[in-house]
């Protein structure tokens, strides 16, 4: 897809992660409309990934992410979210929307409260990753924490990992390291696709 002159130009590929941060969310702040999230959500909902699967992990937005909320009302998917822990170490946990009490995480988004029963890992069957940015190759650029790449390493690895973000945002090539873990399919308001090539993969488990 051509670039948008309106649009700040990406760093290069070679630039270093806060760089690309930083585009990354000025871009989205322009981009982010209910109208543009809408069109994303539409794509997902009509894609065959997403009417086959019954056991779905998504996220409430927060700031200028994609908003999935039109999905979250559905009585035919057990809904997942994330809960995010920073002690011992940055940690998701997965809970139930349904019936679930929320609270705001200090960084900003919405998520269970402590306490909330959790739900394996295992019993994913759609992953919708949230992100500041993409490649074309599966690279997700997160913000700094690490929460889903540590996640993302205990999904069992036939899961689709599905990347959601706006068409600006998913890019030729960017940095990523070893213990980076990309996603398997991108959702913009063009559709969904699957990656053009193999995405980083979780990595391998180390004994105790």
């Amino acid at each position: 897809m051509p670039a948008d002159p309106t649009l700040p130009r990406p760093p290069g590929p070679d630039a270093a992660k806060e760089r690309w941060r930083t585009w990354a969310r000025a871009v989205r702040r322009l981009l982010a409309t209910p109208e543009r999230s809408g069109r994303v959500a539409q794509g997902l909902r009509a894609w065959a990934g997403y009417r086959s699967a019954r056991t779905v992990l998504l996220y409430l937005a927060f700031g200028s992410e994609v908003d999935l909320a039109p999905l979250l009302a559905d009585p035919a998917r057990r809904l997942l979210v994330p809960r995010s822990e920073d002690t011992p170490a940055p940690e998701l946990s997965l809970h139930r929307l349904e019936g679930a009490r929320l609270e705001r995480h200090p960084y900003g988004p919405l998520q269970p409260r402590a306490g909330t029963p959790a739900v394996a890992a295992e019993t994913v069957e759609l992953a919708l990753l949230p992100g500041l940015c993409f490649d074309a190759g599966g690279a997700r650029l997160g913000y700094g924490r690490g929460y889903f790449d540590r996640f993302l390493g205990r999904l069992p690895a036939h899961v689709p990992r599905v990347g959601v973000t706006f068409d600006a945002l998913v890019v030729e090539r960017l940095p990523h390291e070893p213990h980076d873990v990309g996603v398997t399919h991108l959702a913009t308001e063009s559709g969904v696709v699957p990656v053009t090539s193999r995405p980083p993969a979780p990595p391998a488990p180390t004994s105790s």
